[in-house]
């Protein structure tokens, strides 16, 4: 895919850095959660069979729903006009060893919460952190498949200034519903930023921020590591805070498709599956954690040359 090799050869080097040591560095946000996973608990599932895999909404496929709007997880082709990115690829991987037709229904981020919940869809996939309120929320997670972190999005003029480790004063953006967008909502009082403007999506975001309509983003370390790649204007700033697992996310009582799915997702990380999809998008593989609440320093890697 052309778009997966422009981003391999222009990552920059710094980009690489930051988020490597910051998620060696860093717990997760929310490891003090008692809710876990069940990965490895179910019967197993052989990947040939897609009959084994229950609770699917529609006999024969897979409806991955997604926002097609953050990149470099899901986003638009501009010339194809095709669904790819990251989490994407994950999704494809997946289907096709289950043998199931993928299919990409494509809204903002809210909708494709609201929509799994009343059973729309078999999986929500735009880089979704299990965070400890959309588990009390009744959703249901994979095991990871990466893990990234949080940082601040910013003009490229503005890359040497603190990032979130001073917001005293500024306008901050974000991605409506997002777990970037709670994190800043809810410690308002402790960040002192002035006022918090919540976009539709990625690209809206980046837009209010080049026009001077925020001083700052709060964003997902790899998509702004991303964004910075595609767009000279723009930088990151500041440490990386809250390392934090992403999964597939699923609709509450839907375990059994969870954890068959899951055994599809050990195989392609003990496979070198994985590693392959990370190096496409991100020239590097990124630590995976063992579970959603992992608390501990994410240090361990997905099988294959990485």
């Amino acid at each position: 895919m052309e778009r997966g090799t422009m981003t391999r050869r222009r990552w920059p080097r710094w980009a690489g850095l930051l988020l490597s040591l910051a998620l060696v560095a860093a717990a997760c946000g929310d490891g003090d959660s008692e809710a876990t996973t069940t990965t490895g608990e179910a019967e197993p599932v052989t990947t040939e069979a897609a009959a084994t895999v229950p609770g699917l909404v529609e006999e024969g496929k897979l409806l991955v729903v997604t926002t097609g709007n953050f990149p470099p997880f899901t986003m638009i082709n501009e010339d194809s006009g095709a669904n790819e990115g990251y989490s994407i690829d994950l999704a494809q991987e997946v289907a096709d060893r289950l043998g199931l037709e993928l299919e990409l229904p494509t809204v903002d981020f809210v909708a494709e919460m609201e929509g799994l919940a009343s059973g729309l869809y078999d999986i929500a996939d735009s880089g979704i952190w299990p965070n400890t309120e959309r588990q009390e929320a009744g959703f249901v997670f994979s095991r990871p498949m990466t893990s990234t972190g949080i940082i601040a999005q910013v003009r490229a003029e503005d890359e040497d200034s603190a990032g979130f480790a001073n917001v005293t004063g500024l306008i901050i953006g974000g991605i409506q519903g997002s777990s970037q967008e709670k994190h800043v909502l809810d410690n308002e009082a402790e960040l002192g930023y002035a006022e918090y403007l919540g976009f539709q999506g990625a690209a809206e975001a980046l837009t209010g921020l080049l026009q001077g309509r925020v001083d700052l983003l709060v964003q997902d370390s790899l998509v702004a590591g991303f964004a910075a790649v595609q767009n000279d204007e723009l930088s990151v700033a500041g440490p990386t805070i809250l390392a934090h697992p992403l999964s597939f996310t699923y609709q509450t009582g839907n375990e059994g498709k969870r954890d068959a799915i899951d055994v599809v997702i050990n195989e392609m990380i003990a496979d070198g599956a994985v590693a392959r999809i990370q190096q496409k998008w991100f020239d590097r593989c990124i630590p995976i954690p063992d579970d959603i609440n992992q608390g501990e320093p994410y240090t361990t890697m997905p099988e294959g040359d990485c």
